[in-house]
């Protein structure tokens, strides 16, 4: 999700990991690692934030 939130916002790397930091922090997403990949995930925090969780 990092390289492709980058080429879709046209951030630097270490903007998009910065925003990510923070909302990891929040509990907003989840991680899970996929090889040589980091795969992020809304948690269902975020889900009912973005209100698609009911």
């Amino acid at each position: 999700m990092r390289a492709r939130a980058q080429r879709r916002a046209s951030r630097a790397p270490s903007a998009v990991s910065q925003h990510l930091r923070v909302l990891r922090a929040a509990g907003l997403p989840a991680r899970a690692r996929d090889g040589r990949q980091v795969l992020y995930r809304r948690t269902a925090l975020g889900d009912r934030l973005a209100g698609g969780g009911g």
